[in-house]
């Protein structure tokens, strides 16, 4: 009899057991196995996917240029002889191949890996608000698998716009993941921490437009750090522990600081120079606004340094008058390009850098900063005494030319339908990888280089060659990739459509009180649109001259090649609104 009833109690907790075991099973297990075997999938398609080396005509600022200066760090030479290109960029992507090669890591391989890392940390940054572990592996998947990292324009050439991808992800993952834990313990926040300077460090390093991130981060801080300073008013607590959280906040930016002044001391010991690059810093940046802000009465806003201001400024500076014969032949090159009259958007400082070192051809970094130093004191001191005449308008960057209160509208406009335009994916699909996209030049032209990069980033460089000379391994990888990419794109144009009337929907609920916390979920959702724009605006302002004198398509590809972080953003934010939804039903449906 007694044996009988302890039988009956041991069967509701078997069968409880069993539950638990097909719970964790169902919710917990499958799914990450699930992730993990597509991740895998995805690092050894990425290992194999071909990558090429524009070494070639147009590639001096471009490719080659990265080429040259990655060859320099792997060789212990920094970047290399001072010259025309060396410090004309940001050193963060060419660290990046060096490191690749120092380390044996195949490029494709660390792309998709520091990819993968990002958008796992996504993933994670939303555990607070969805709870399904189902609904964070599709987000994770989704952002994995971006159409962005199937085109050659971001993940089969050598170029920095498609490394910038899972580290804009990393840093706006980290500040997210940090805001939804604003409230717990300091120990559980130092992970996201290190996120955030893991993603914002590379970030600012890879492109010299990093500033697009700085409002959501100081947003995402100043909101934490109000919030902390209330709590502890609220509370009566002590000061020590709002101190090292206000500490935390500050330690990313600091870092970033600190490492940009690493790199700007060493360029100065190596060059003479101190900055991270010579464009958008230092005394020839300062030039570039100087000559920008010339009123000519130039009304074509594609001509960012017309003709008429580049005369004026000859006449206006002495010192950049000693090389007006090198300049306005460098000019009459550039014209060429476009229309044989005018130099276009920043091509006009390309040609002005050109100009000077075709006359001071032995120069240093050091004797450069000090003639730009003084061609823009004469500039400015004419500006002052009315020598030339000065626009007025919000500056931008150091370098586009000013907007005006009248070209704000227009502006805007022109941004929400790029925008649009962008998001139906059209220049994506056109550049999805394919089998038969090969470098153009000539075989054996620039055998060397090829070779020596060959070794930094792996087996999978492609060599120049003929067309048709593609091996047949790499064409079928190639063509897994434009399949997977036609895919995405499709899955993502459907998604783009459905942002709009699913945020609605969410808006709704929340104001219905059927979303938990709403605030802190509008808050990010408004702060990542904002962010997608405000990148966007910038993007569409410097890229504009091609309406001036290209067509309408060629604008819309020069705007989708410069927006990868935009792309990026558009997608953390489609997740975000996503999971939110699918983690109300799967909590209703529970």
């Amino acid at each position: 009899m007694s044996a009988n009833k302890g039988d009956n109690a041991a069967a509701p907790a078997t069968g409880a057991k069993r539950l638990c075991f097909r719970a964790s099973l169902v919710h917990d297990v499958i799914p990450m196995t699930f992730a993990a075997v597509l991740t895998l999938m995805r690092l050894v398609l990425a290992y194999q996917t071909p990558v090429t080396v524009l070494l070639g005509a147009g590639t001096e600022a471009d490719d080659r240029l990265f080429a040259n200066a990655a060859l320099n760090l792997a060789a212990g030479k920094w970047l290399g002889p001072y010259g025309h290109f060396t410090l004309a960029k940001n050193p963060g992507y060419p660290m990046i191949l060096a490191f690749c090669g120092a380390t044996h890591i195949r490029y494709q391989l660390f792309f998709i890996g520091a990819q993968a890392i990002a958008c796992l940390t996504f993933a994670i940054a939303i555990r607070p608000r969805v709870g399904s572990r189902w609904v964070r592996v599709v987000v994770y998947l989704a952002l994995l698998y971006t159409p962005l990292l199937f085109t050659t324009t971001y993940f089969r050439r050598i170029y920095r716009d498609g490394m910038v991808i899972p580290f804009a992800v990393l840093s706006l993952s980290a500040y997210i993941g940090w805001y939804l834990r604003r409230k717990d313990p300091v120990r559980v926040q130092l992970p996201w921490v290190a996120a955030a300077v893991l993603g914002l460090v590379p970030l600012s390093f890879i492109k010299e437009n990093f500033n697009w991130v700085l409002p959501f981060v100081l947003v995402c801080s100043l909101v934490m750090a109000v919030g902390w300073l209330a709590g502890a008013r609220r509370e009566h607590r002590g000061a020590r522990v709002l101190v090292a959280r206000v500490a935390l906040l500050v330690l990313p930016l600091v870092l970033v600081w600190s490492a940009s002044t690493v790199v700007s001391y060493v360029n100065y010991k190596r060059y003479g120079f101190y900055g991270t690059n010579e464009r958008f810093t230092g005394s020839f940046a300062r030039v570039c606004s100087d000559l920008s802000s010339i009123d000519t009465g130039e009304k074509d806003q594609g001509i960012w340094v017309s003709r008429k201001a580049l005369g004026s400024a000859l006449e206006a500076s002495p010192t950049f008058a000693t090389i007006r014969e090198s300049i306005e032949r460098s000019w009459d090159e550039w014209d060429d390009s476009f229309d044989g009259r005018e130099v276009y958007g920043d091509l006009a400082y390309w040609a002005l850098r050109q100009g000077y070192y075709d006359a001071k051809r032995d120069a240093s970094a050091r004797t450069a900063s000090a003639f730009w130093s003084k061609v823009d004191v004469e500039l400015r001191k004419s500006a002052k005494t009315g020598g030339v005449a000065t626009k007025g308008g919000l500056r931008v960057s150091q370098v586009a030319p000013l907007v005006g209160t009248a070209d704000l509208l227009p502006w805007a406009r022109r941004t929400l339908e790029t925008s649009a335009t962008l998001l139906r994916l059209d220049a994506l699909q056109e550049h999805l990888i394919g089998p038969g996209w090969k470098p153009v030049s000539p075989p054996g032209m620039y055998a060397s280089g090829e070779a020596k990069m060959r070794v930094l980033l792996g087996g999978n460089t492609l060599s120049n060659g003929l067309g048709d000379d593609t091996p047949k391994k790499t064409a079928a990888v190639s063509t897994v990739d434009y399949h997977v990419g036609r895919i995405g794109i499709a899955a993502m144009r459907i998604v783009n459509v459905l942002l709009l009337p699913t945020t609605v929907a969410l808006v709704v609920m929340a104001v219905r009180g059927r979303v938990r916390r709403p605030v802190e979920l509008l808050l990010v959702a408004l702060g990542l649109a904002l962010t997608a724009f405000a990148f966007e605006a910038a993007t569409v302002w410097y890229v504009s001259y091609q309406l001036s004198v290209f067509s309408y398509d060629s604008y819309l590809l020069e705007a989708s090649k410069y927006s990868p972080e935009f792309y990026v953003v558009v997608s953390m934010l489609e997740c975000l609104i996503f999971a939110e939804l699918a983690g109300l039903e799967h909590k209703h449906a529970r």
